[in-house]
């Protein structure tokens, strides 16, 4: 196309219009980033308990933590880390048998709960019965 050539006002901002979308896509353009997948893969297989269970559910998981700005390890590791303990303990039935003795003396699930060691939520479950066998 010769622009000296009989060419409308139309058409030349229709040219300009498209010229300044490709400069705009040229500039706008990021780094293909699909190219690290591979590398984040690997750093999630990477990551794996003693016996060989993996760690994170997913790379979801895993990425999770870089999101919110945490090491890529399990939480109880985090946990254990920075001397944060669990509310969450194995029910036993020494246990049982202690929270219902508790419950039994008319102190509340709070109350018990501190002094067994287990969640509320636990101490309730044991008081309706989930845990008799």
């Amino acid at each position: 196309m010769n622009i000296d050539d009989n060419v409308s006002i139309k058409e030349l901002e229709a040219l300009k219009k498209k010229i300044d979308k490709k400069i705009e896509a040229k500039k706008s353009s990021k780094v293909d980033q699909s190219t690290l997948y591979a590398l984040i893969k690997k750093d999630h297989e990477r990551h794996r308990r003693e016996d060989g269970r993996k760690v994170f559910r997913g790379v979801v998981d895993y990425l999770e933590c870089y999101v919110n700005g945490l090491p890529p390890i399990a939480k109880s590791a985090f946990y254990e880390r920075f001397g944060i303990k669990s509310a969450r303990n194995k029910i036993t039935p020494e246990v049982v048998s202690e929270v219902k003795g508790l419950l039994a003396s008319g102190k509340s699930l709070k109350e018990v709960s501190e002094i067994v060691g287990v969640s509320p939520a636990s101490c309730h479950k044991i008081k309706k019965g989930d845990y008799d066998s």
